[in-house]
């Protein structure tokens, strides 16, 4: 995607489209780079609960680019109890969390690609994101951010709307559901999340999977793997310490959500 007038016209004009489809939403971080172009939405959902979009296009060939858009979950509940299964949280009670906000550069605990979980919402196969031209019109432009669009609100719909209620169910229905390279999390980001929702089962499940990865790792003779192991075991217990406390339970928040539907 070469650099110029053109790109630069695009950028802004894919932004205020976006701003005009999701009018909720915040948009920052506009970038043009060598071979892609990208910007950030922020949608907040009450205070310190917020849904995040990275949408970026990129150079195919010299002829057409792809648009992908991943859909990030942030949470300061859940940022806390990671923060606290990490050590870098200097209080051990959690009526008094370590209190982190959107311009302080935590990450969204989960992340994942929009097409692949609206496409298995719908029990469908995964879906490539379609080639556009490098020249593209403003009303393909529309077109393609319209139907993106669309499928955020198919994401939402799905687990009851736009809200912190949904943005839990959602949080729980990628981790049951997602393949492991289909959605990314912070260190502990999926496992804390699901201990914050009360989704304890799921939890132990996540932590099961973890220690087995890290067993297979440990096949391999390694003094630094074998200290950073010892690391994982150490936050992990810190984590199931923290969540065995009767003020740390949130149970009944992420239930009654719907199952992925099958052909």
């Amino acid at each position: 995607m070469k650099i110029d007038h053109s790109s630069t016209f695009k950028l802004r004009a894919a932004t205020k489209l976006w701003r005009s489809l999701n009018p909720e939403c915040s948009v920052s971080g506009a970038r043009i780079a060598r071979e892609d172009l990208s910007f950030e939405a922020v949608r907040a959902l009450c205070a310190g609960v917020a849904a995040t979009w990275l949408v970026s296009a990129w150079k195919r060939d010299d002829g057409s680019c792809t648009l992908r858009v991943r859909m990030g979950l942030y949470d300061e509940r859940v940022n806390a109890l990671r923060s606290t299964a990490l050590g870098s949280d200097t209080s051990t009670d959690c009526e008094v969390p370590t209190v982190f906000s959107l311009t302080d550069g935590q990450p969204d605990f989960l992340d994942f690609d929009v097409l692949t979980v609206s496409s298995m919402m719908d029990g469908q196969e995964t879906q490539d994101y379609p080639p556009f031209e490098s020249n593209i019109q403003i009303e393909q432009l529309a077109r393609v951010v319209g139907d993106i669009s669309t499928r955020i609100d198919h994401i939402w719909n799905f687990v009851g709307g736009p809200s912190v209620q949904g943005l839990e169910r959602l949080s729980i229905w990628v981790l049951r559901n997602s393949d492991v390279g289909t959605l990314w999390h912070t260190l502990l980001g999926g496992i804390c999340g699901a201990f914050a929702y009360g989704e304890k089962e799921l939890a132990h499940e996540l932590i099961a999977q973890l220690m087995s990865e890290w067993e297979e790792f440990r096949r391999f003779p390694s003094a630094r793997i074998s200290d950073v192991y010892d690391h994982v075991c150490r936050q992990i217990e810190r984590l199931q310490e923290v969540v065995k406390r009767p003020n740390c339970s949130n149970e009944g928040n992420a239930n009654s959500f719907p199952k992925r539907e099958t052909q």
